[in-house]
């Protein structure tokens, strides 16, 4: 009786370092930009054949891998996949005299509460693809009743499963690296920045179509969704994002992930 009591106590001890070996390598995962291998590959709102599928990936689209359970890769949503949100959870942004002349619609709005649902579709029982919190702006594509639907955000995610995935552009960073200060990182890093936003103009082939001036004067040209951006022309904003071009040139451009509204 003994001897099994130590047998079993021995299996419960396995499982458990199992499991927290488990844990820990969860966070050494390692962010990389991964390319669909085949065509017409579903991700699905779970890591699961049976869940939802957001959209179809097409062959060759290059994903932001932030995570993996077993046979399944969790990636930043797509730009073309569909997301939801209740519109009494936000505020309309559009705060510019022209840009607000040229249309009725709501183009940009702030989030007023934190932790806020984005869904796959609108309806308060579809899937939850990720959360925003207060003052995360977000870029609104169409009206639908109580609903917008709108652009995904950063914090927004799919599965798929890893043999459409190959690993052939490679980030190397870690998932819960912190982001940096501004006067220490170099191309692809992401990095937090405050400043007042304004156009940048118009010109062929530019990436950036407006600016960021930081308290300091440091300059940095912004990418992002341009409506958005002119919703918050001449407002204080705090930008999460990542450098796409050296962060020694006179004005680095910072591809944006995350704006929220200060003012």
């Amino acid at each position: 009786m003994f001897s099994k009591f130590k047998t079993i106590i021995s299996l419960v001890f396995i499982l458990v370092c199992f499991s927290l070996s488990g844990v820990v390598f969860a966070g050494d995962f390692i962010i990389f930009t991964g390319q669909v291998n085949a065509n017409g590959i579903n991700l699905r709102a779970d890591s699961t054949v049976g869940a939802e599928v957001i959209c179809v990936l097409p062959k060759g689209e290059l994903i932001e891998v932030v995570g993996e359970v077993y046979d399944w890769y969790k990636i930043r949503l797509p730009k073309g996949a569909p997301s939801y949100i209740k519109k009494n959870l936000l505020e309309c942004n559009n705060v510019n005299a022209d840009f607000a002349a040229a249309s009725d619609k709501c183009l940009s709005a702030k989030v007023i509460k934190d932790r806020v649902n984005i869904r796959l579709a609108p309806s308060e029982s579809s899937w939850i693809l990720g959360k925003v919190d207060k003052a995360t702006v977000i870029n609104v594509i169409a009206d639908e009743g109580e609903w917008y639907k709108i652009h995904p955000v950063f914090q927004s995610y799919g599965w798929v499963n890893k043999k459409f995935v190959n690993k052939e552009v490679v980030v190397f960073e870690k998932q819960d690296s912190a982001v940096k200060a501004a006067d220490s990182v170099k191309l692809g890093d992401r990095l937090v920045v405050e400043g007042e936003v304004s156009p940048y103009g118009v010109v062929l082939w530019r990436k950036a179509t407006h600016k960021l001036i930081t308290p300091e004067n440091k300059v940095y040209f912004l990418k992002g969704e341009r409506k958005g951006l002119d919703s918050l022309n001449y407002r204080k904003v705090k930008i999460t994002g990542r450098l796409i071009s050296p962060a020694q040139s006179k004005n680095p451009i910072l591809q944006i992930d995350i704006i929220e509204a200060l003012n």
